[in-house]
């Protein structure tokens, strides 16, 4: 029989729950009104993302990386570590950025001319 240890489950859970409001969170700061959209930027399959959603699994460290890149927030955020002075001065950093954006558009290519290589440099653009 396997001990299972209270502790190590409750904060698996923390965890999951973390990674779901953060993952939703930022994706509609960046603009995603069809969550499953960021998914398949990212190569995710739809699977696997509704299970990020629901809170049920966890991402690997690759798909962590690419949703970070694609949503332009630090993997340790994603994950739901606590904001330290650092990560709040990069988040207001970024929504100034934003914000600046807002203000002045830029003006984009036509998606005929953009390559795949770049779609999470053009979520962050549309931010």
């Amino acid at each position: 029989m396997v001990a299972v240890d209270p502790d190590t489950d409750r904060t698996v859970a923390l965890r999951k729950a973390r990674f779901k409001v953060r993952l939703r969170r930022a994706a509609e700061a960046c603009g995603y009104e069809n969550l499953y959209q960021l998914g398949r930027v990212c190569g995710i399959s739809k699977d696997s993302f509704k299970k990020y959603l629901s809170g049920t699994r966890l991402p690997n460290y690759e798909c962590i990386l690419r949703l970070s890149l694609a949503l332009g927030v630090p993997c340790d955020w994603l994950m739901g570590s606590d904001e330290g002075p650092m990560l709040r001065a990069v988040l207001k950093a970024r929504d100034i950025d934003c914000a600046c954006k807002k203000k002045n558009p830029v003006t984009t290519l036509p998606s005929r001319e953009r390559s795949r290589n770049d779609s999470h440099t053009r979520r962050e653009a549309e931010c």
